[in-house]
């Protein structure tokens, strides 16, 4: 019967009513641009991005690429940042829960002179926050060469704030190797996600008893 195959798509449609939209504009990428983003080179916004920032394109499949490196045409002297604003907007029984992709890698030593990234939420005035609200980073200055992804909960005091950015920072060293690295960045999201697991809706429960009614007498019929 094909009231059946209706019956579960609108089963699956109000089970997902509750599905979390992202809360950042283009935090994947998926338009394989920089639209939501603000890019900034030794401190000063940079419009033009040639070698300092890139989008790399795997067939439609975008991340955003900073470059440090001098050789590709980056003219960051210090450092590079890719920045985007935060919508921190939430309900008195949400949490707020930011995630991201990140991978450094380049020709550098590794030395504690070496290049390298960080990661920090900033204000409009200048102070530099982990995401537990106090002096910090997200992630830590490194300049150890890998890859990861970082989720974590954000505490309550940036909830319904506003002026904050999340800013992806990749350093200069100062080794005879430095300005040749790359930092790639994919995937970033924040949700306002419910402190608790709501139950089912109890519409998609009633649906699924007709589901299940109407399966049973489709069965009946096709055995007389």
């Amino acid at each position: 019967m094909k009231t059946v195959p209706k019956l579960l798509t609108l089963i699956c449609l109000l089970i997902a009513s509750d599905a979390h939209a992202n809360l950042l504009t283009n935090g994947g990428f998926q338009s394989c641009n920089f639209n939501g983003w603000d890019t900034y080179t030794d401190g000063v916004s940079n419009s033009v991005r040639d070698g300092d920032f890139n989008i790399i394109n795997n067939a439609g499949d975008c991340q955003a690429e900073i470059n440090i490196d001098v050789n590709t045409g980056s003219s960051a002297f210090y450092a590079n940042t890719l920045s985007t604003e935060l919508d921190l907007s939430t309900s008195a029984d949400s949490q707020l829960w930011l995630s991201f992709a990140w991978d450094f890698a380049g020709f550098d030593d590794g030395s504690d002179d070496a290049d390298l990234f960080f990661v920090n939420f900033i204000d409009d005035l200048g102070n530099i926050v982990g995401a537990d609200g106090s002096s910090g980073f997200l992630i830590d200055p490194t300049s150890a060469y890998g890859s990861g992804t970082f989720s974590m909960m954000l505490d309550s005091s940036f909830h319904n704030q506003s002026g904050w950015f999340l800013d992806f920072n990749l350093e200069a060293g100062y080794t005879l190797d430095s300005y040749s690295s790359t930092l790639l960045i994919d995937n970033v999201t924040l949700l306002a996600k419910p402190t608790d697991v709501p139950a089912p809706p109890m519409a998609a429960l009633l649906l699924f008893g007709t589901v299940a009614l109407f399966s049973r007498r489709s069965q009946s019929n096709g055995t007389r």
